[in-house]
C-alpha cells in the first residue's frame, strides 16, 4: 500500500467511526478524544507521513506515522486490520519532540 492510498483508507475509517485508539500508560502519549481525532485526520495531508515501519511485534504488519500540526503539534502511529475495514492508534497524542 502507498503513502497516497493509506491516507485515504484512513480519512474514510476514521469518519466512518470504523477506528480505536489505545490508551497507553506513558504519560506523554495520553490520547485525544475521538472527536479531536476525526478533526485532525481530516486535515492531514501527504506532506504529514513520516514513515511506515514493520510492526516489531507481529512482522509482516506496518506502522503507519504521521506528524502534523493544527496549531498544535500532534503524533499518530496507527495500523489497519488486514481487510482494511478497522484502524487502530498505536499513539495518537499531542507530539513530545
Amino acid at each position: 500500500m502507498n503513502e497516497a492510498f493509506a491516507l485515504k483508507i484512513l480519512k474514510r475509517l476514521v469518519e466512518e467511526d470504523k477506528f480505536i485508539i489505545i490508551n497507553r500508560r506513558a504519560q506523554h502519549a495520553h490520547p485525544v478524544s475521538n472527536e479531536v481525532a476525526k478533526i485532525i485526520v481530516k486535515q492531514l495531508s501527504l506532506e504529514d507521513f513520516i514513515g511506515k515501519s514493520e510492526d516489531r511485534d507481529r512482522p509482516g504488519e506496518f506502522l503507519w506515522i504521521y506528524k502534523t500540526d493544527v496549531g498544535i503539534k500532534y503524533y499518530l502511529k496507527c495500523k489497519f486490520s488486514s481487510e482494511l475495514d478497522m484502524v487502530k492508534f498505536i499513539s495518537f497524542h499531542i507530539a513530545v519532540y
